[in-house]
């Protein structure tokens, strides 16, 4: 199978995309790969460096299919954030399987299967192309559960907004956790494409010897120590809702709103768009899970029902059943 991999990543989301990408493409069955990159996407770029992945650089649609022309793929996997109806539409002139992830966007319809892990509330759930639910996001790494039956003392919140953080809801946040005056241990963790002055934040490390502003390129790490979790609301509570951590969600972006997944029912404190939050309401939220245990812990026994074991072997069994309908029907057309 010749496989064309689209690829790209927004500003709010973070580069977990390509961390699906080197997980799911061992599982398939490709005899030949090429991953196609907006050249504007630079950060993107280098990441898949760091993963010996080397990528076709496209500067727009046309380029873009200029190159798939040459390549002349078998399979489509589109993981490029929401499509257009008219590049989708080029894109079937290739007759061949199209494999979407977490589209939103008018080309979702034409494609043979997309799955949506940043699902929205089951409003247009009768899309029969569409898979719904957490299947679509595959673990990146294995993760034991954390037991996280006490608090540690004090207790541990680690706030990690991914990569560009546009609307800098690591300050605002930050900003408001030091306006608590109980004893706490905070971890402000930010990554090397984080677009805001780093030294804004060490400014209230300088305050309190509790505050640790962390740059680093692996998260997990730190979100696995932590009692409490701040974060936006895509890719992030995936990998929170692996750990078994209570976490509070300050959206992003308008769309994160809509998304099902880092709501209530699946253990996480909601508060809504990050850059309209006020102070009490945060501050509630925190002291909230300090205090009452039993929510504490029904948080965790909530997160506790969600598995993501098997999603890759499920993904890439839905791939394969629907490239070998694909065939099925171009053989019936034929």
């Amino acid at each position: 199978m010749k496989l064309a991999y689209l690829l790209n990543t927004l500003p709010h989301r973070g580069l977990y995309p390509a961390d699906r990408a080197k997980t799911l493409l061992p599982a398939l069955n490709t005899t030949d790969c090429k991953f196609f990159v907006p050249s504007s996407n630079t950060s993107l770029i280098a990441y898949l460096e760091t993963l010996n992945i080397k990528a076709v650089l496209f500067r727009n649609n046309a380029n873009l299919l200029e190159e798939m022309k040459l390549f002349s793929p078998n399979c489509i996997i589109h993981d490029s954030g929401n499509s257009e109806k008219d590049l989708i539409r080029h894109l079937k002139t290739f007759n061949c399987p199209l494999i979407h992830f977490d589209d939103h966007g008018d080309g979702g319809a034409l494609a043979d299967i997309v799955f949506q892990a940043l699902y929205e509330n089951p409003k247009d759930i009768s899309k029969e192309n569409y898979v719904y639910g957490p299947t679509g996001y595959i673990p990146a790494h294995k993760i034991v559960y954390k037991n996280n039956n006490m608090l540690q003392d004090p207790p541990h919140i680690v706030v990690a907004f991914p990569h560009e953080d546009p609307e800098n809801l690591t300050y605002r946040t930050l900003r408001h956790l030091v306006q608590l005056h109980i004893p706490l241990q905070i971890s402000v963790i930010v990554d090397e494409n984080y677009k805001h002055d780093i030294t804004e934040l060490k400014r209230f490390a300088l305050t309190r010897k509790s505050i640790k502003v962390i740059s680093t390129k692996e998260p997990d790490s730190y979100i696995y120590t932590s009692d409490i979790v701040i974060t936006s609301g895509a890719y992030t509570p995936f990998l929170v809702a692996q750990l078994k951590i209570p976490c509070i969600i300050l959206c992003a972006h308008e769309e994160e709103m809509n998304y099902a997944f880092p709501q209530e029912v699946n253990g996480f404190a909601n508060l809504g768009l990050g850059r309209k939050i006020k102070q009490s309401y945060l501050q509630n939220a925190v002291m909230e899970i300090i205090l009452h245990d039993n929510r504490r812990k029904a948080y965790i026994q909530k997160q506790q029902h969600i598995q993501f074991s098997s999603n890759l072997e499920d993904v890439v069994n839905l791939i394969n059943e629907t490239i070998t309908k694909k065939i099925e029907q171009e053989e019936i057309a034929r």
